[in-house]
């Protein structure tokens, strides 16, 4: 037997380095482009190929460059702007950027346009782009500096959303979203106001606006910069030979079609289009092996480009509505947090990173909800602010709903309600059949520990709940539909599987004896109690004693009540700036204002039929009683004492309430809202034909110092520059004449102080 020679110890490291660079070449590989929309569903039939074919097509923006036909299923992606006040790239960056994309972000889409050129000529034809694009860059704004943690950063980069996109640790891998040699690119300025507002430079979407506060911004920036030392930035010269080389990559820039996706400020460049996608030959150009050097260099992998074949090789067919909003998910990356019904999955790997405050929740307090079905759960203000990062309802929960701008947030509502849409829903009935619906004193007794007692988990109206701290109910009127509400009562299990939340009505039969177990009418008496919650009390169990004043806080409080002078039917109004209001809606007219403390509701909530309340607060004054509209008036004859016909009224989106009421066919809208010590009265009167009055307010005689101010005893002050005193036996009354235009809506306008 031969002796096996031995290797020198030279020879020996040789192999062994030659081994470790074969291991690590295919790391340092061109990377594909990353497409989670392609890499997270699968594509072995040919039906999934086309569809994820759809999506690199969008994705890539090949349309951007090659026209489809009028039937096509492509979409454009709008491309990073180039440049702006707060995100200005630097030479270096874009020297670096330009001569090889996938060397600074493995897996970007952007593709390599120079590709065929030799290493002089591609060094030239940077430079010259760099001057041009330079050019176009406008002055960086100074910006807060801020110093973050880089330990804060890491935790915040892998439990608020960050990490389900991209790489857990920051590095590029080839297959998540890449971030790329951040610190090359951003001073830690630009990266926190980057961080901020990624859609301000990004409208596409694909990095939303993640709600985060600077001093976090600063944070994740701290921790993205730590993973590389920063890196000196290059100079351009300027010279005579630098305007000539900005003006040769302004030819480049319309050549290369720099212009067909991205948005350039300063740059009147017009887009370059190339061949109508039919016109194109499949195994050429962008498709081929080998591009040509007049082709964009993707380096698609052999998958992805079997998938594109296949999807321009297909027949134009029309997307449902359900396979158009699933479409607008997998770009838009949704599958990375949320799970739909037959759109994908999420990943088992980055798990861990869904995290939770709430310990005792269990996997519904750190994981993001289910969606299948969401179109018919949320009403459709409700998902759009959901998908503007609005509106989080579930603050235990780390990971946050981002924004994906306006025109994602439109069409995804649109979509999705109308996907989602139940055709068999039976409504709650309502007007003229009050003996079936439900009743807000039963929707409390089922609240309470003595009922179904709901707020041992759930917290109501910020008061915390008496056990687990789970979502708050008092969002549920303004997010959720009632149909949805009602039948998720009666089997939560079947809309969340998996849930703790029980079913007191097992297949459909109430186990509460309350209202005789009547099933939908114990669920819509929770309903009413909830849109009612505001102006009702706290269910036994939270409610303590003696905390009947009503605090208008943060937003007006709506309060129907029995109240002196406003009588039965009256309806307070506290703002949080200690003016308070009250309207009788059966006579239709304001009826009080006062300061400081608004309401007791003890006796509107223990009885409705005790002696009237009385405002809590001082400076009351009063209104004239009666309808607060007349129509024509006839000399010494007393004020009409009916002639409108009350229409409700409609919140604004601070809480501010308008009241709405009719004289014959023309339409008002009133509304009295405090503006500093005043109260300041907005009122819009329909397009119509003829007079009416106003009447502002009454007393024994009115004083005006000025034109169009008006003042009585009481202290009490009225600007109202068309008003004048109309005399009914001993009492004045201050009236203002509204003519009506039959083409637009008449305004009028009024002050008061006291």
């Amino acid at each position: 037997m031969d002796e096996i020679p031995r290797r020198s110890p030279r020879c020996t490291t040789v192999i062994r380095a030659a081994a470790i660079i074969a291991c690590i070449i295919p790391l340092y590989a061109v990377a594909q482009p990353v497409v989670p929309g392609f890499e997270r569903f699968p594509n072995e039939t040919h039906a999934a190929q086309i569809t994820a074919g759809v999506v690199l097509i969008s994705e890539l923006n090949c349309i951007a460059c090659h026209a489809a036909n009028k039937n096509h299923r492509f979409e454009s992606r709008p491309a990073p702007i180039l440049f702006t006040t707060h995100n200005s790239s630097s030479a270096g960056w874009l020297k670096h950027w330009l001569n090889d994309p996938n060397d600074l972000k493995p897996g970007t889409i952007m593709p390599d346009l120079l590709h065929g050129l030799d290493q002089k000529d591609k060094a030239h034809a940077v430079n010259a782009l760099c001057h041009y694009l330079v050019s176009l860059t406008p002055p960086l704004e100074n910006l807060e500096v801020l110093i973050g943690d880089l330990n804060k950063g890491k935790k915040l980069y892998q439990t608020i959303g960050c990490a389900q996109c991209h790489s857990p640790d920051a590095k590029d891998n080839g297959k998540d979203f890449p971030l790329g040699e951040l610190q090359y690119k951003y001073k830690q300025a630009q990266l926190i106001q980057f961080l901020l507002n990624p859609l301000h430079t990004r409208p596409a979407g694909r990095m939303p606006r993640v709600p985060m506060t600077k001093e976090e911004a600063g944070h994740i920036t701290a921790f993205l910069l730590s993973r590389a030392p920063l890196r000196k930035d290059a100079i351009l010269p300027k010279s005579p030979a630098a305007l000539k080389l900005r003006e040769e990559g302004k030819v480049l820039y319309k050549k290369l079609r720099c212009a067909n996706c991205h948005i350039a400020r300063d740059s009147n460049v017009l887009p370059n289009f190339s061949k109508p996608l039919a016109e194109l030959d499949l195994g050429q150009g962008c498709l081929s092996p080998k591009p040509p050097k007049v082709s964009p260099h993707f380096h698609l992998s052999a998958k992805q480009k079997k998938a594109i074949t296949a999807a321009l090789n297909a027949k134009p067919a029309t997307l449902t509505i359900k396979e158009r909003a699933h479409r607008r998910m997998r770009q838009l990356n949704c599958i990375a947090c949320h799970m739909r019904d037959g759109l994908g999955k999420t990943d088992p790997v980055r798990d861990q990173f869904f995290t939770t405050t709430g310990n005792d929740l269990g996997d519904e307090g750190r994981l993001p909800p289910l969606l299948t079905g969401v179109g018919a759960k949320l009403t459709e203000s409700a998902l759009y602010k959901v998908l503007r990062g609005e509106d989080a309802i579930r603050p235990y929960m780390a990971t946050r709903m981002p924004d994906f701008g306006e025109a994602h947030a439109k069409f995804l509502v649109r979509n999705l309600s109308a996907a989602d849409v139940r055709t068999n829903v039976k409504p709650t009935p309502r007007e003229g059949d009050e003996n079936k619906v439900g009743r807000n004193q039963y929707g409390r007794d089922l609240m309470s520990v003595k009922g179904l007692n709901c707020i041992a988990c759930h917290q109501l109206g910020g008061h915390k709940s008496l056990g687990i701290q789970t979502v708050d109910l008092a969002h549920s009127p303004k997010r959720l539909r009632p149909e949805w509400f009602r039948d998720y009562l009666i089997n939560p299990a079947a809309f969340r599987p998996g849930t703790r939340m029980p079913s007191f009505w097992p297949g459909g039969r109430a186990v509460s004896p309350i209202l005789s177990r009547n099933t939908e009418r114990q669920i819509d008496s929770l309903w009413v109690y909830l849109n009612e919650l505001e102006q009702t009390r706290l269910p036994e169990g939270l409610e303590k004693k003696g905390s009947f004043e009503l605090k208008p806080d943060k937003r007006p409080i709506v309060f129907r009540t029995f109240l002196e002078v406003a009588g039965t039917h009256a309806i307070a109004i506290g703002f949080p700036a200690g003016i308070h209001l009250a309207f009788d809606s059966e006579n239709v007219g304001w009826s009080l204002m006062w300061r400081r403390k608004f309401l007791d509701a003890e006796s509107t909530w223990d009885d409705r039929f005790t002696p009237m309340t009385k405002p809590l607060g001082t400076d009351v004054r009063s209104f004239p009683s009666g309808p607060t509209i007349a129509a024509a008036l006839k000399d010494n004859k007393p004020w009409p004492k009916s002639g409108l016909d009350f229409r409700g009224y409609r919140l604004a989106k601070d809480g501010t309430p308008t009241m709405l009421y009719r004289h014959g066919k023309t339409d008002i809208a009133d509304t009295l809202v405090p503006m500093g010590k005043e109260l300041y009265r907005r009122m819009e009167f329909d397009p119509g034909e003829g007079m009416l009055w106003v009447r502002l307010a009454m007393a024994n005689m009115f004083e005006s110092s000025e034109a169009g101010v008006w003042s009585s005893a009481n202290n009490l002050t009225i600007i109202a520059p068309r008003a004048h005193v109309r005399t009914i036996g001993d009492q004045c009354e201050l009236i203002l004449p509204v003519k009506l235009n039959v083409n637009t809506r008449t305004q009028m306008e009024v002050k008061y102080s006291w």
